[in-house]
């Protein structure tokens, strides 16, 4: 038996990253801290990944660690030795090595900011010192609650590491701290994976500033535990393999545009070429509140813009859905963050004349409120969309051209 310990471990993707590279003998352990003795003595198991809280206790239950695993004071890893024994080590390392690598984000010579007093910030502390960071310094929420004092890095940090849980789903998208104040930054790494676009990421993806979520550093380590595990080694392209495999699965595609361009029809044809579920954020509503028409006249369009936003954002949160939104979502600059966290956004483009409002209360009114409803909105379009896709051909060909753009570009 392999498996992953730790105390909570409901939305784990560690059995799906084992079974991917090779291993169908891996579960989750759901422990207590007064389980521990005796499941560390279970004679079955022969290798463990380990979570919080409990990477200190497996430290203390090895025979043998790594020099690594002693440097940064915690183990993540333990394999089961041929005389019955334990070693440990700590293959977050590993992981903390290759996301750097894939981000292309450099440390070298650089004043770091490390999010966290935790084991995580331990890994990543003993990284950047092995890569001769210039220097590094630590802000956790139990020395500044609000992280006061933080204005004093304004001016002085370059690179950015959030070890922290803030912003992890189902808190998502807070984030601990604003990036707009920071002069010199070059790069922000959030080892939060779940959403995929943490608050802080959201905004060094606006800010133009290199950024990197938690799933490489995910995947790395789980690769480096499964080579001890299985004892084997893994081809360099196992990395890229197995990011496209989850992001292909993960990512939501995100359909925005004007009311009558096609949203739902596209919606349907991406349903039937991938099997998504399609989520739909004007029928979510209508089955809520009955005739959306309706509730406007009678609660004014504010009213209606408050549910909207609400479903939007409980939606946001999950991933592998295709969303379809209504024509004003646009017009809450707070539903950007809950769509594009998880999600690459389609503007969906078809002519004025072509559009279709019947039984469309906001944009009846001939082609003179379309325009009017059009000019208002555009630049709101261009601010959430990735990709303005014409509509131009059937719903298929539309899809396709969808999918074949997310495919290319799963980041």
């Amino acid at each position: 038996m392999f498996g992953l310990l730790g105390r909570t471990l409901g939305h784990t993707y560690s059995p799906m990253i084992h079974k991917a590279l090779g291993n169908t003998s891996y579960d989750i352990f759901e422990m207590e801290p007064d389980q521990l003795q005796d499941f560390f003595n279970r004679s079955d198991l022969q290798g463990l990944n380990i979570t919080i809280p409990y990477k200190i206790n497996a430290m203390q239950a090895c025979q043998r660690i790594s020099d690594i695993a002693e440097s940064i004071g915690c183990v993540n890893t333990m394999v089961r030795q041929k005389n019955g024994s334990w070693y440990g080590t700590n293959t977050d390392y590993d992981g903390f090595l290759a996301t750097l690598s894939w981000s292309n984000i450099v440390v070298k010579g650089k004043h770091c900011l490390i999010l966290g007093d935790g084991a995580s910030s331990n890994t990543v502390h003993v990284a950047l010192e092995r890569l001769g960071a210039a220097s590094i310094t630590h802000i956790s929420r139990h020395q500044f609650p609000k992280y006061e004092h933080i204005a004093q890095f304004y001016e002085r940090a370059q690179i950015i590491i959030n070890c922290t849980p803030v912003g992890m789903y189902p808190h998502c998208p807070n984030q601990s701290i604003q990036l707009a104040p920071f002069t010199r930054l070059e790069g922000v790494i959030d080892l939060v994976y779940n959403p995929h676009r943490t608050g802080i990421l959201l905004e060094a993806e606006t800010l133009g500033i290199p950024h990197v979520n938690g799933l490489i550093f995910l995947l790395a380590q789980a690769i480096a535990a499964s080579a001890l595990f299985l004892g084997r080694t893994y081809d360099e392209s196992i990395l890229v393999d197995l990011y496209k495999q989850f992001r292909q699965v993960q990512e939501n595609i995100v359909l925005i545009g004007m009311p009558g361009s096609g949203k739902s029809t596209i919606g349907e044809a991406l349903a039937k070429l991938t099997g998504r579920t399609l989520v739909d954020i004007d029928n979510r509503i209508t089955e809520e509140v009955g005739s959306i028409s309706d509730y406007i006249l009678t609660h004014g369009e504010p009213a209606f813009r408050t549910i909207e936003a609400k479903i939007i954002a409980d939606v946001g949160k999950q991933t592998g859905l295709l969303i379809s939104t209504g024509g004003g979502a646009v017009t809450i600059p707070e539903n950007f963050a809950p769509l594009r966290q998880n999600g690459r956004i389609y503007e969906i483009y078809r002519p004025l004349e072509e559009l279709d409002t019947t039984g469309r209360v906001l944009s009846s009114g001939g082609i003179e409120r379309l325009q009017q409803l059009y000019n208002e909105r555009a630049a709101l379009y261009a601010t959430f969309r990735q990709v303005q896709v014409l509509n131009n051909g059937t719903p298929e060909t539309v899809a396709q051209c969808i999918l074949d753009d997310l495919y290319k570009n799963l980041v």
